[in-house]
């Protein structure tokens, strides 16, 4: 969070004492006041980022204070916590109906004010230097609506009727869509209409600039999926508070979407984890199998530079690399003898079972493909798909080697697991015919810093 600057504004003394002294070992500025109409005067005069307000308060209470805020096109842009002792859920609607961006109970304030304000000022981050793709065929529109939002900070480009937008809009990346309706060539209802049906841009806030003779139109796109439309002629300050808001609104979203997700992801790699525990519990030669190739894959990452979401990403990968053999026969997957011709072509149907498994859930597709391509070969002489080089995903050839080197130090029910040296010796005599030799690389490294710790 950047270091931001706070007005407080409580007509008690003791709570504005508190609340500074709450936020300055946080790095926090503040400055105090002891109303609404205080708080009117720093506004005009200084600049803030934020304003943290009580609510009961003489001559305007806190509530008509961040209405005011948010009104006022010179001041719209800024954040309002609304700190209070009114806290039912009646109290706190009330808050956002005015505009408040949070509602923080003050008997909570020690442990949520400050998370509160972290979370509003990231969100207040993110609108800016986003992209706006504007669509508009009037050049004097096209340049007031593209000043107006770059001296807000919005990055703008220009398309000057529905089909230029089509054209460039890939390049573009907008994070939002601001468009004319009526416009030669493609106009602003049919652009609307196909971006919409395309999959990737589904969830782009788009933004109609229409006239009121527009308005069944408008509810027509409304319907469809169109985000907001503005009316015209517009002020250019509150076409600005409408990005910022809209893009707020969408970021809060994508927060929320992606906490879910995480959330799912976790209940379903946990489910499955509880299968792999099952399954390793068939057979105590291969009990902890999946976690020590977890630990070892997870060392190559970050000898390969892999990013915390990758690495996230490994880890489940090779938690669920065996996941597979679920599915394999007792009489085969505990046989302490040589499997026949017939045993092994069975048993290596367990890298088809596991996409079986992991196809229905969703965000999992790298998963199951590292999960059924731990057996392909540098070579191309593995299985199932005799994927070879390249393009065996990175992933899939990271999960190779630990799979590996632990099956050869491991007991097995044929054999004794076999001394580390030798282990090695058999992963260098595999590089570049079993194994990716950037992978064997990374390996070798990390076991270079265990011999120096004594690894036995």
């Amino acid at each position: 969070m950047k270091k931001a600057n706070v007005l407080i504004v409580d007509d008690s003394r003791s709570a504005l004492f508190a609340v500074r002294a709450l936020l300055s070992p946080a790095g926090i500025h503040t400055v105090t006041a002891s109303d609404a109409f205080q708080g009117q005067e720093a506004l005009r005069t200084g600049q803030f980022d934020l304003v943290i307000t009580d609510v009961d308060m003489p001559n305007m209470s806190g509530l008509e204070f961040c209405e005011w805020i948010k009104s006022n096109p010179e001041t719209a842009h800024i954040s309002v916590i609304v700190l209070s002792s009114l806290d039912t859920d009646v109290d706190i609607e009330n808050g956002f109906k005015v505009g408040a961006d949070a509602y923080v109970p003050k008997r909570l304030a020690n442990k949520e004010l400050i998370p509160r304000i972290e979370s509003v000022m990231n969100r207040c981050t993110f609108v800016k230097d986003k992209t706006i793709l504007v669509v508009e065929d009037n050049k004097t529109i096209q340049m007031v609506t593209k000043q107006g939002l770059e001296e807000a900070g919005f990055k703008v480009v220009l398309a000057d009727d529905g089909q230029h937008a089509l054209d460039i809009i890939d390049d573009a990346v907008p994070d939002i869509l601001l468009t004319d309706l009526n416009m030669p060539r493609v106009n602003g209802d049919e652009l609307c209409r196909r971006l919409l049906n395309l999959t990737k841009y589904k969830f782009l806030p788009i933004v109609v600039m229409s006239s009121l003779g527009d308005k069944p139109t408008m509810r027509g796109l409304i319907r469809e999926g169109v985000t907001a439309f503005i009316v015209k002629p517009f002020n250019v300050d509150m076409l600005v508070v409408t990005m910022e808001k809209l893009l707020s609104d969408h970021f809060q979203r994508m927060l929320e979407e992606r906490e879910r997700l995480v959330l799912e992801q976790k209940l379903t790699v946990g489910s499955i984890a509880s299968l792999i525990n099952a399954l390793e519990a068939r057979d105590k030669y291969t009990r902890g199998h999946s976690e020590a190739v977890t630990r070892l894959s997870l060392a190559i990452g970050r000898e390969l530079g892999f990013s915390d979401t990758e690495m996230h990403r490994l880890q489940i990968a090779a938690s669920l690399h065996d996941l597979g053999k679920i599915g394999v026969r007792d009489n085969v997957l505990l046989k302490p003898g040589k499997l026949t011709k017939e045993e092994f072509e069975h048993i290596q149907t367990h890298t088809i079972v596991v996409q079986d498994i992991l196809k229905p859930l969703p965000n999992m597709k790298d998963v199951l493909v590292a999960a059924s391509s731990h057996h392909e070969r540098w070579d191309g002489t593995g299985y199932p798909n005799g994927l070879n080089g390249e393009d065996i995903p990175l992933i899939g050839r990271i999960i190779a080697v630990a799979d590996v080197f632990d099956a050869l130090i491991s007991d097995r029910p044929y054999r004794d697991g076999m001394p580390v040296e030798k282990a090695l010796q058999i992963i260098t005599e595999g590089v570049g015919s079993h194994f990716c030799p950037t992978v064997a690389d990374a390996f070798f490294r990390y076991m270079k810093t265990l011999k120096k710790g004594n690894l036995s």
